[in-house]
């Protein structure tokens, strides 16, 4: 579903707007129903209203006078980044709120290479953040999403995020060491070492944990104006494997014995559909990036002479695979590099894999922030929606095998309506993620459009809407959310779509978060619903 159309704006509204626009110019405070519409939808179909404006300011001071106007008028503050929520992270659920677009709030304010951090505005894009950082030899230890070139710094850490990096170093929030945020009635406060009248901000833990506050809120408590995140020097060394699994119990057990290393960046793996699906959208990389056959694996590794001659790599490298995982393994060495990769392909031998190009691993980290139309769409166009459960690694291979029930139960459902299903799992840290998404034909809308390229933008204009196949994927989505809550499963992304305050198993906590939250925004007017908050 859209967001509510509504009627003209009130004249409340249009107070408000005239005020924004003495505060941060008129050009930027968009109030016309087509932008307002624009900004107001995200990629997760469910039902929202359409903000009265939306703002763009360019500095913290101006946001946190603009965020002043909005709550002194009574109206409720979303803010919005890169637009990549799939759980009504922004969609607003009242007709009175301000959109706050922080796109325009992009600058690189510092990088110190001799305490090791970075300081950068919430607006800035983690494509931006990696490319500035790169020529200095340094990066942050969590850098980005697949859809970096989108997702800004301050979603990322509203939602809580994981990949790039993630596989040693965990989500966003885990990188970041301090933020300076505006509170709902405009009040500016900064967080970590940096709130020391006689430091800089090098330190995470200035006292209380007070940063942990803002991150994983969805933007419930607070708009994030800066971040401050801790650098790593970018390891000079790094090594790809891609091995294929005709069982998915024998990668996934590859997948968690890695993981229990702490040893490979990124870890990830594919399940049929979408390995079928990388092959229609042309993921081949045939020519000169198979570097598997190069690596100086030491130790007798059974199939070794084997395993070299396939990572020469294809065109059809996926064809007929029905899992395949792909691990990415940095080292400050050479030495540790090439022994870690070692070990990981080890664990893969041992349960059953065969080695296959690393094709996927190397795009995926050298090209790190390319054309999100991959990850957003299926191969025709397809609306895809993803759900996700975030485990212990004890529990991976009990909630993949739910997964693959659930799926094949459903089935016959899915084949009357078109949809199609696909999973990925990766690891952040010592925890197992994994993340089924659903496939369907139907309108792409704006938005969508806007992100993709324009020959397939014009291409999949006019696919119809399909309101009656749309109901039925959402439906098995909720059913499937709900599952991964039965089985004690954990979401990053909670927006206004996962349970967090229901699946609590003690009233203290739910007493400290709505404390919080009545504490800092009194009114209730900072993203309403998010975090099944009022």
């Amino acid at each position: 579903m859209m967001p509510n159309r509504g009627a003209e704006l009130s004249g409340d509204a249009v107070h408000l707007v005239r005020q924004l626009e003495q505060i941060l110019g008129a050009d930027q405070v968009l109030s016309d129903m087509d932008n307002r519409t624009f900004y107001s939808t995200d990629l997760s179909w469910r039902p929202g209203e359409v903000a009265s404006a939306v703002i763009r300011p360019d500095h913290v001071e101006r946001l946190a006078s603009a965020v002043a106007a909005v709550s002194g008028a009574g109206f409720a503050i979303v803010a919005r980044g890169g637009g990549m929520s799939y759980t009504t992270g922004y969609v607003p659920q009242r007709e009175n709120s301000v959109l706050i677009d922080m796109q325009g709030m992009n600058r690189i304010i510092e990088v110190n290479t001799d305490d090791m951090y970075v300081v950068v505005e919430c607006g800035c894009t983690w494509k931006t953040l990696y490319e500035t950082l790169a020529p200095l030899g340094v990066r942050t230890p969590y850098f980005g999403p697949l859809s970096g070139a989108y997702a800004t710094v301050g979603g990322a850490l509203s939602q809580n995020s994981l990949f790039h990096g993630s596989g040693v170093h965990g989500t966003v929030a885990e990188s970041v060491i301090g933020l300076t945020v505006v509170l709902a009635d405009g009040t500016i406060a900064t967080t970590g070492s940096g709130a020391h009248k006689n430091s800089n901000p090098f330190w995470r833990h200035f006292g209380p944990d007070v940063t942990g506050l803002f991150t994983a809120d969805t933007g419930a408590f607070a708009v994030k104006a800066v971040a401050v995140l801790r650098l790593v020097k970018t390891p000079p060394f790094t090594e790809y494997l891609s091995f294929k699994f005709d069982d998915l119990a024998a990668m996934l057990q590859s997948q968690v014995e890695i993981a229990r290393l702490n040893i490979a960046s990124e870890c990830y793996g594919f399940d049929p559909y979408y390995n079928a699906g990388f092959e229609k959208q042309g993921i081949t990389f045939e020519e000169g990036l198979s570097l598997v056959g190069k690596l100086a694996l030491k130790g007798g590794i059974k199939g070794l002479a084997r395993a070299a001659k396939v990572a020469v790599g294809g065109k059809r490298i996926l064809r007929n695979v029905p899992y395949s995982l792909h691990s990415t393994i940095d080292g400050m060495t050479a030495g540790v590099a090439t022994e870690h990769a070692r070990l990981v392909a080890e664990i893969c031998f041992a349960n059953g894999g065969t080695e296959m190009s690393n094709s996927i691993p190397t795009v995926f980290r050298n090209a790190p922030f390319g054309s999100v139309r991959t990850i957003l769409l299926g191969s025709e166009g397809e609306i895809w929606i993803p759900v996700h459960g975030y485990f212990p690694l004890s529990r991976a291979v009990a909630a993949a095998e739910a997964t693959e029930k659930f799926l094949a139960d459903r089935k016959p459902i899915m084949d009357q309506w078109g949809i199609k299903t696909s999973y990925l799992t990766c690891f952040s840290g010592p925890e197992f993620v994994i993340e089924p998404s659903f496939y369907w034909q139907d309108e792409l809308g704006a938005f969508r459009l806007s992100l993709i390229e324009p020959e397939f933008a014009e291409k999949w204009k006019d696919i119809p809407a399909a309101e009656d196949r749309r109901k039925v994927a959402l439906a098995l989505r909720d059913e499937l959310r709900d599952l991964f809550d039965g089985l004690g499963g954990l979401h990053l992304q909670i927006g206004k779509y996962y349970p967090y305050l229901d699946i609590m198993n003690n009233d203290g906590l739910r007493q400290v978060v709505r404390g919080i939250k009545q504490s800092l925004d009194p009114q209730g007017l900072m993203n309403p619903g998010a975090l099944g908050l009022a």
